[in-house]
């Protein structure tokens, strides 16, 4: 009889580790930030467009201060690189070999991650 308690309480607890284990990586799955590929997203004049609207919305953010006295902050850093990745995809898009180490895919990434600074 005390054989098979054993093995019960054995099966029971590898049972509950590992679907504790499952929950833990679907978790930290969750918790991981994925960027997914799209078409749509890696051409030249729609970053363009989209770095003009994440700048005019920081633009709106900085006139807000100003003129109503708020204390909202401004990432300064952020404004700095989406102007510099707005100069390189500019001159990328009249010389495809302007920046050749860096590719459009690259710089879609980090105007990606820049959106949501």
């Amino acid at each position: 009889m005390e054989g098979t308690w054993g093995a019960v309480v054995i099966w029971t607890r590898t049972d509950f580790v590992m679907s504790a284990e499952k929950n833990l990586k679907n978790c930290i799955q969750m918790l991981t930030p994925r960027l997914r590929t799209c078409s749509e997203c890696s051409d030249i004049p729609t970053l363009i467009e989209q770095i003009d609207c994440k700048l005019a919305k920081l633009s709106e953010v900085m006139y807000n201060n100003v003129i109503f006295m708020f204390d909202n902050p401004i990432p300064a850093g952020a404004i700095i690189d989406l102007l510099t990745y707005k100069r390189i995809l500019q001159f990328k898009y009249v010389n495809p070999k302007y920046a050749a180490t860096f590719t459009i895919e690259m710089i879609a990434s980090k105007v990606n991650l820049l959106k949501y600074k």
